[in-house]
Formats: structure tokens, sequence, C-alpha cells
């Protein structure tokens, strides 16, 4: 699977991964108190290359409540892309979409367009009512790829599971133990881990102070990212559990996303010391 270094990649899987001595059992959707229909929040991401920090970037999510053939859904979408200054260094184009169950937060579908340089890939998967998965995917200019994926129950694509995770009772969970999430990509199902070190007062860049979890993420190795490649995730310690501010090292030099605006709530985000 390509290498992939996109600042959506980045951000998803922020939500979802390390490695740990100790390891709890994985638990199914409980339901959801974390976000509403409507709900608007953008990050702006730097990059930098030795002293030098870029603003290259931006990403958007949005959750809205929709109808899928019928039944009721939350669609669930996401776009990254470079400034029109960084595109001659490397344009980004990325665009993910999924619809969800809100009984249950199992994806009916879900849609992966992603333009990176000169790679492209375009995936989609349908998950059928037996747990079976179908997986559609292009890359480049190779033919059209079809796998029949068994993920068994709680899977999720890359966008549902970063939703997945803010319903989670993320203050239940001990400290420095493994939690497992199955996430599907593409063609492949991985169980990745995430790692809740603690709290911490993290100033964002609108100069406001917020009280946040922190959590280490590590992707599983043979994955879009290698093994070695740490991101660190500050969420609101509150039910929102919005990520504040994120980075990462990467090959060359490392990327940090920062907060950037929110809309339509359920509830206002703690600020524990405001500019």
């Amino acid at each position: 699977m390509k290498r992939n270094r996109s600042p959506v990649i980045l951000l998803l899987s922020a939500c979802l991964a390390f490695f740990a001595p100790a390891i709890l059992p994985a638990q199914c959707f409980e339901g959801n108190n974390a976000f509403g229909d409507g709900e608007v929040i953008s990050y702006q991401i730097s990059y930098n290359w030795g002293p030098v920090w870029v603003n290259c970037g931006k990403v958007k999510f949005e959750a809205a409540k929709t109808a899928y053939k019928e039944k009721t859904a939350w669609h669930l979408k996401v776009a990254g892309q470079t400034y029109p200054s960084y595109d001659r260094l490397f344009k980004v184009r990325d665009y993910y979409d999924a619809w969800v169950n809100p009984a249950t937060f199992r994806p009916f579908e879900s849609h992966r367009y992603v333009f990176e340089g000169k790679y492209s890939c375009q995936n989609t998967m349908l998950y059928l009512p037996d747990g079976t998965v179908i997986s559609n995917t292009i890359r480049g200019r190779k033919p059209l790829k079809t796998d029949t994926l068994k993920p068994g129950p709680c899977a999720f694509d890359m966008l549902s599971s970063v939703y997945f995770v803010r319903t989670m009772n993320l203050a239940s969970i001990p400290l420095h133990v493994r939690y497992p999430v199955t996430v599907l990509i593409d063609d492949s199902v991985f169980t990745v881990y995430f790692r809740k070190l603690g709290t911490e007062t993290v100033r964002n860049n609108d100069g406001n102070y917020y009280r946040c979890m922190k959590i280490a993420v590590k992707m599983v190795e043979g994955t879009v990212f290698e093994g070695d490649e740490d991101v660190m995730v500050w969420l609101t310690d509150d039910q929102n559990k919005i990520p504040i501010y994120i980075e990462a090292k990467i090959l060359i030099g490392s990327v940090r996303a920062y907060l950037k605006e929110t809309r339509n709530l359920l509830r206002p985000i703690t600020v524990i010391r405001p500019r």
C-alpha cells in the first residue's frame, strides 16, 4: 500500500493507534453525546523542514443528519487541500465521505478520493447486512479492483472511526493501556490502537487555553504509515472530545494541525483561560 502523508490522513490517524504492554478489549458503539447535526470543525495545517514553519493547507470535518436509501443516517465528510501557494511543491486534494447508521454507528457506505502529487486513489465500500464489505478501488491508471472483506463487528472506515472514538467514554479508559479499533483502508483490514497518556493544558493559536487529554498514536507498521511514525493529539477533556492540536514527525520534516474554527457544536468547548 502506498505511503501517504496528506493532511487528511494525518488527522484521521491521530485518533487511532499506539503500541503498549497491555490491551483492553474492543467495545462497540454505546451512544453519541459528542457531536450533532451541522457540526463543522476546521484545521490549519503547517509543515516544517528545518527551522521554517509554513502554513501549507487546511482540513474541514462536517457531520449532518441525512437519509441513506430511505434510512436515517449520519453523513460524515472531510476535505483536505494544500493552499495554492503550496500546490507547486506538492498538491493535495483529498475527500472522504461516510454514511453511518446512527443506532449502531456501522457504516452503510464510504468513499475515499485521494489526489496527492502524481498519485491518485479512489475507493468505495458497501457494508452489507451480513457483515461483509464490498470494496472497489482504482489506483492511478490501474483497472478497478474489487475485494470482499469480512472484518467482523465494530469495523469502520477511516473517517467513521474518528467520530466513533469521539463517542467513546475516554475518561473510563486507564492510562497507558492500548485500545483497539478495527479500520478498513481500501482493500485491507487493520487493527490499530490508541493510548491515553494523561491531561495537559494546551494553548491554541486562537490564544485560548484548553484542558486536553493527551493521546499517543502509532499506526501499524506495513499500512499507509511506517511503524516508527508517532503522532501526538490533544483532545478537549470534555464531552466534545475535539482535537485541539496535533503534531507528527514525517520522513522529511514535521506536520502540525491547529484547531481554526468550530460551528454548531452540541455544547461550547471548555476554555480554561480565555485569551
